[in-house]
């Protein structure tokens, strides 16, 4: 009786820790960054380091820069206008004297080291006499997403309109959110989106129950499969193409 009683407890114990193996098997990777925060507030250039923290944030909508530092160093002025190279960097200078500011982004892959997160600029921020160093991004892309979009192709194959509504499979997206709606062409389909300046993962996703017949059924299943993963998107002329490994998956137009 006590040696059973012990591998219930043993038994127990284990259901409620999962072992470090298996909570590392059920972590997603290539999870892209999570910037619905800056889209909300409308911000649309973000830049961040570390030792010590610092954080800025460019608002074009609400004319304001924002620049604050762990240490208490902090500063909130009206947007300057951007000065562009011909290489691709741009930077930003605002106040005077000891209050005058400068930012500096540079068109290069940057890992935060604290959080591992993937950004597209290398920044250096002057203020007060010191400097940081981090990394920053563009959300102009990402706010792009923001819309109605129909699907058009499939794997390179045209698409056409079916079901029993006779229509087509259609994403609704809203980064600020955090949220995806939409239709799979038969069954309604909802759930929760995010999305970096070069990935976007969907879901997980729920549909309704309408049953499917014949070759809308199949698309479905095979429609649904696509959003298990993280893919990689690209969002110009009205299309939002997503891909997997440099391959279109899906191409989708935009709802005027």
């Amino acid at each position: 009786m006590r040696t059973l009683l012990v591998g219930l407890l043993l038994l127990t114990a284990a259901c409620r820790r999962p072992s470090t193996q298996l909570a590392a098997m059920m972590t997603p990777v290539n999870q892209p960054s999570d910037f619905s925060q800056y889209l909300k507030a409308g911000d649309e250039l973000i830049a961040m380091g570390n030792d010590p923290s610092w954080s800025l944030t460019i608002n074009p909508s609400k004319g304001v820069l924002r620049f604050k530092t762990l240490a208490g160093d902090s500063l909130v002025t009206a947007v300057p206008e951007r000065q562009t190279d011909s290489n691709g960097t741009f930077r930003y200078t605002a106040g005077e004297e000891s209050e005058k500011i400068n930012a500096l982004f540079r068109p290069e892959s940057c890992v935060d080291k604290l959080s591992g997160q993937r950004f597209d600029y290398r920044v250096e921020v002057t203020f007060r006499g010191k400097s940081y160093a981090g990394c920053g991004a563009s959300l102009r892309q990402l706010a792009l997403l923001n819309d109605i979009w129909v699907l058009s192709s499939f794997h390179g194959n045209p698409i056409a309109a079916g079901g029993p509504r006779n229509e087509l499979p259609r994403l609704e997206i809203s980064l600020s959110e955090g949220r995806v709606t939409g239709t799979t062409g038969c069954n309604r389909l909802s759930g929760t989106i995010k999305a970096d300046t070069q990935t976007i993962l969907f879901g997980p996703l729920i549909t309704t129950r309408m049953a499917c017949a014949g070759d809308v059924g199949q698309f479905e299943s095979k429609f649904l499969q696509e959003f298990t993963d993280p893919l990689a998107y690209q969002v110009s002329e009205g299309k939002l193409t997503l891909l997997r490994a440099g391959k279109p998956i899906m191409v989708f137009r935009k709802v005027d």
